[in-house]
Parts: structure tokens; sequence; C-alpha cells
């Protein structure tokens, strides 16, 4: 299911259960016959919404309500993260919506150029009595090679792109080789930064507030993560609050390494550990990020623009000037 999808089932059932419904009515209500059947079987909600591929967070979250007796608390919190977390991964597609509209038009005419546009002054030229200028030349030799090699080139681009894709699902350490490689980025690797953080705090501040063990909530972090670096974080910090360390001090030594989080976050979770809401003041990072995220997306969106636009006339501009070199010289001699 996808996260839209778990989002409506949660706030409709959310809802029936707030009215006073009991959860088989509710369900019932709702059609869900699949749900409806585990029930009677004497199963619970959550291995129910486990087997229709509900997200671990959100599994782990009914179990939670189950055992208390507080479902709808458990629902309402699950309905609030994955309304956020839908948010964030709507702001990360803005993010790159513009550049590969852009990257995807300028390889169109690009190859519109090189295809059709070059070839016809490339006959034109064929008559003139005068030599090329060296511009011109490279760039009739690169369509006529373009022209030439294009099918084994897109080949042998698509063969090498799915055998990385393929080296890269079952390679661990190209995973952990490129995730750390990202966050080094200029511009997307803060980009980046913000999501990973958002989404750890958010995930351990949630389980953490809603009664779970900081150790279960650091785990069930790391195993719902696509990412290298906050399990390296989930892990490294869990085998250090096993060792006695406080959640503070696991953060900072682990921290030097990759400088992932604010040295004010840190200095936030130090205080809330002795004042007791360790579980907000996660959830209160996840928002201060989240609001760096939004900052920095339009930052970058307000800046892509432009400079993509600039790239994109600097390249045709360029292709343009090449091909009527010769006629301007021509003519200059007439």
């Amino acid at each position: 299911m996808t996260e839209a999808e778990q989002l409506n089932v949660t706030r409709q059932l959310a809802s029936l259960i707030r009215s006073g419904l009991p959860l088989l009515d509710a369900i019932r209500l709702m059609e869900f016959k699949t749900i409806e059947k585990h029930l009677h079987q004497g199963r619970s909600l959550s291995s129910a919404l486990e087997k229709m591929g509900f997200h671990a967070f959100c599994v782990g979250l009914i179990k939670t309500g189950e055992a208390s007796g507080h479902l709808y608390e458990s629902l309402a919190q699950i309905n609030i993260f994955l309304d956020k977390k839908i948010k964030l991964n709507k702001k990360i597609k803005k993010a790159l919506h513009y550049p590969m509209i852009v990257l995807g038009i300028s390889l169109i005419v690009l190859f519109a150029m090189f295809h059709w546009v070059i070839p016809s002054f490339e006959q034109m030229f064929q008559n003139f009595q005068a030599k090329l200028p060296w511009p011109t030349v490279v760039l009739i030799e690169s369509s006529k090679w373009l022209r030439e090699y294009f099918l084994i080139i897109f080949i042998g681009l698509v063969f090498t792109s799915l055998a990385f894709i393929q080296y890269w699902k079952f390679s661990t350490s190209l995973q952990q080789l490129i995730d750390r490689y990202l966050l080094r980025l200029p511009v997307l690797g803060k980009i980046r930064r913000s999501v990973l953080v958002t989404q750890w705090a958010r995930n351990i501040g949630t389980l953490y507030s809603h009664g779970i063990p900081i150790l279960d909530a650091i785990r069930h972090t790391a195993l719902t993560s696509n990412d290298w670096v906050v399990y390296d974080l989930c892990s490294k910090t869990k085998v250090l609050l096993s060792q006695g360390w406080s959640f503070s001090d696991a953060l900072i030594r682990w921290n030097t390494s990759y400088q992932l989080l604010h040295k004010e976050y840190l200095q936030l979770i130090r205080i809330s550990e002795s004042s007791g809401d360790l579980g907000g003041t996660l959830l209160l990072v996840a928002d201060q990020e989240e609001e760096r995220l939004d900052l920095l997306v339009d930052q970058l969106t307000q800046s892509l623009e432009p400079l993509l636009m600039l790239i994109m006339g600097g390249m045709i501009g360029s292709l343009v000037i090449a091909l009527y070199l010769p006629i301007f010289e021509m003519g200059q001699i007439l």
C-alpha cells in the first residue's frame, strides 16, 4: 500500500473509533474484508495491517496502542506521522521537479540538433570552397560520430545503468559509500541531511512519546530506514546506550564522524534528558529541521532556475554560433 492509502485507512479508522464504534464494527463499516477476516480469526489489528503492507513504524505504534488500550491515540499519531512524511516527500520531489524538466528538454533539443539540424548545415557547407572554422568541424564530426554509433551508445548506457542498479541492490558497501557521498554534495547534501534528521527525529520522538522504550524506538527506526547513515546512527547509538551511555553522549560521539546533527539539537536533547521530555524535544527537532528543509528547497529552486536557463542557453547558443561561423566568415569575405 502507498503511504497515501495507509493514511486514508488510519484516518477513517481513527474517526470511527473516536465516535465510539467498536473496532470490528468500524472495520466492517469500512468494508475491509481482509482485516475483518483476520479479526474474526482472533488475530490482532497490527498483524492484519502488517500483512496488508503497512509501514513497520505504523504497525509498531498500533501494537503499542493495542497493548495499552489506547488504540485511537496510536492511530492519531500515525496520521500525523504519515501526513508529515507525505508532505516531506512532496517537498523533495518539488526540489527535483524543475531541474529534471529542464534537463529533459535540453536533451531533446540537443538530440534534435545533432540528428537533424547539424546534418542539414553539413550538406550546405559541402558547397563551400573555404576551410571551415575548427568549432564547426568539431561539431560536424561529433554529429557524424553520434549518428553512426547512437544505437551502440544507447544500448551501452542502458546496459551499464541496469548493471549498476543490480550491483547496487546487492552491494551494501556501495550503498554505504553512495549514502555517505551524497551528504558531502554542496547543496543537495544539505537537503539530504535535513531529510534524514527530520525522519530520524520524528520516528524516534513519536515512538518514545507513545511509551515505546528508547532502545526499541531506535531499533524500529533503524529497521525502517532506507539510508545507511541513519542505520549506522541508530545501530551505534543503540550499542552505546546498552553500555550505559546517555542518549545525548552517544549522539555526540557518533556525530563527530558525520556531522549530521546540529550542535543546538544535541544541546536540546541533552537538556530534555534531564527534564524528562525527550520525545517532545525530538519532535520539536523534527519540526525545526522541516522548516529548515522548506527554506533550503525554496533557495535551491530559486537559484537553479536562472542557472539552468543560463547553462541551457549557453549550450544551444554555442552550437548555433559554431554552425553560423562559416556564414559569418563568408559574409566578411564578400
